[in-house]
């Protein structure tokens, strides 16, 4: 009887549970790249969750090469809307291998738990499949702008600061504006963010853009006046003579920059 309460209370401790809309999936975006003989997997996780109580842990449940599964924690990056956050995080594999190192196609699931209460998002019983070295998968939102958390002033040079956005080619004819400020929107500027084919070079990355997730990455650069120290903006994607709005959820994106 001892041993059936146990287990009882155990069970009732943390309950498992699908979420509805308290975890989904923002982004997750996989590089490999290989750099001086040093091959490294570089993943990246972003998920919205619902903010149910302070204290929470989020996880991304991850399949590795031999089956076995790991949890790979994620933290707090910004509050969202509608009483939900923004948690992101990321996995790094790396092996000095060169170009004969180990990669994998990935596999997850999404966790959260909360007073005693886990929540899982597996992608309606399929789990999230990416495929390495892809570039980015954004199922929830037809345009995503790449958060800078910028703990400490960015430094850019020439007066000009440079961001990229991934979007979803949903339509023949698209454009990507960025709306931005350096005076708290006493005076507004645009920008056209353009299309780069070989976007994921720079990440030493041979990932296609598009992907075959019809996911594309789109790259910018703002022109700043002398002495400016804030931009704030948000992002429009036209396609389909619609214009959809990516403003960090009502809050714009902000930036503090240092000009060198």
């Amino acid at each position: 009887m001892k041993r059936i309460l146990i287990a009882l209370a155990a069970l009732i401790a943390c309950t498992a549970a699908m979420a509805a809309d308290e975890i989904k999936l923002l982004r997750s975006q996989s590089t490999v790249s290989a750099y001086y003989q040093v091959g490294l997997q570089s993943v990246r996780f972003e998920v919205l969750v619902k903010n149910i109580a302070y204290a929470k842990q989020v996880y991304v449940h991850l399949k590795k090469p031999d089956g076995s599964w790991i949890d790979v924690p994620l933290a707090y990056s910004r509050p969202a809307d509608s009483g939900r956050e923004v948690w992101a995080g990321n996995f790094t594999d790396s092996n000095d291998a060169g170009p004969t190192y180990a990669s994998w196609d990935l596999e997850f699931a999404l966790r959260y738990k909360v007073n005693g209460v886990e929540y899982w998002d597996n992608n309606g019983g399929q789990n999230y499949r990416q495929a390495k070295d892809s570039g980015s998968l954004i199922p929830s939102a037809p345009v995503l702008a790449r958060f800078v958390d910028t703990g400490n002033p960015v430094t850019v040079y020439g007066n000009r600061y440079y961001g990229s956005v991934s979007v979803r080619n949903i339509g023949a004819s698209r454009q990507v504006e960025i709306r931005y400020t350096t005076d708290g929107w006493q005076t507004t500027q645009t920008a056209w963010a353009v299309w780069n084919g070989d976007f994921w070079r720079s990440y030493y990355s041979s990932a296609t853009n598009p992907n075959q997730y019809a996911v594309e990455e789109w790259a910018y650069g703002l022109s700043l006046p002398a002495g400016a120290t804030r931009i704030e903006y948000a992002v429009g994607y036209t396609v389909n003579g619609q214009t959809y709005w990516d403003n960090n959820y009502g809050r714009n994106y902000v930036v503090r920059v240092q000009q060198q």
